[in-house]
């Protein structure tokens, strides 16, 4: 499989596939495709029906994605702007990755999510999923804006936005706070929600808040 990203503002990731290989991804992400390309539905039920339609209803996370397979080629898109970065996930190694951020993944990934709180306040972020995603196989995934990149050593820690996580290794911890600002009653009641991450572990930051572009799906 190849995987070749172009365009700069609203990028592809044009995909060649040879027989026998396999992707999925979510659902409406197609730009164009080779029609000798085969295409069927992937059920996602991890921890039943129950949970799935929680997720579904609640999370907006897809109770099926789409696989295609080769031979041909066929071309992804979020149909936003931003980077997109291709990732080789070595056997065991998993990663997290922001919802609806995933563009398309070999078939030999494992997929599943999980579950992010909120801080359950009144007003306040109620919490959000990630893609969690284990190798052996090829990810490809898109930023909101630019990508921007670092490696936390063990117990080296950031407060981040929400809308600016993108992707984290699995060893790094992320949970939800409040940020006061300022002292007093006052300071607490216009406290907003913040993220603190922790190593050890590479984290992906994105420039735009997600929230301000509803994701695209079919």
């Amino acid at each position: 499989m190849d995987v070749q990203i172009q365009g700069e503002f609203i990028p592809i990731a044009l995909v060649s596939l040879s027989a026998g290989d396999r992707i999925f991804c979510e659902g409406g992400l197609m730009v164009y495709s080779d029609p000798s390309v085969g295409f069927q539905f992937r059920w996602f039920t991890q921890g039943g029906m129950g949970t799935t339609l929680k997720r579904t209803i609640l999370g907006g996370v897809p109770f099926h994605l789409h696989e295609y397979f080769g031979p041909g080629y066929v071309a992804f898109s979020r149909y936003r702007p931003g980077e997109v970065r291709k990732l080789d996930l070595a056997a065991g190694e998993t990663v997290d990755v922001g919802e609806h951020s995933m563009l398309l993944a070999t078939t030999t990934v494992t997929y599943n999510t999980f579950y992010v709180p909120g801080t359950g306040r009144v007003g306040r972020m109620i919490g959000f999923w990630m893609d969690r995603l284990t190798g052996p196989g090829t990810i490809v995934f898109q930023g909101h804006g630019n990508i921007i990149t670092f490696q936390l050593k063990p117990g080296e820690g950031m407060d981040i936005d929400h809308g600016a996580l993108l992707f984290k290794d699995a060893s790094v911890s992320v949970r939800a706070f409040n940020q006061a600002m300022g002292s007093g009653l006052m300071g607490h009641a216009l406290s907003f929600e913040a993220l603190h991450v922790e190593g050890p572990g590479r984290i992906w930051l994105q420039t735009v808040d997600p929230s301000r572009h509803p994701p695209r799906s079919g």
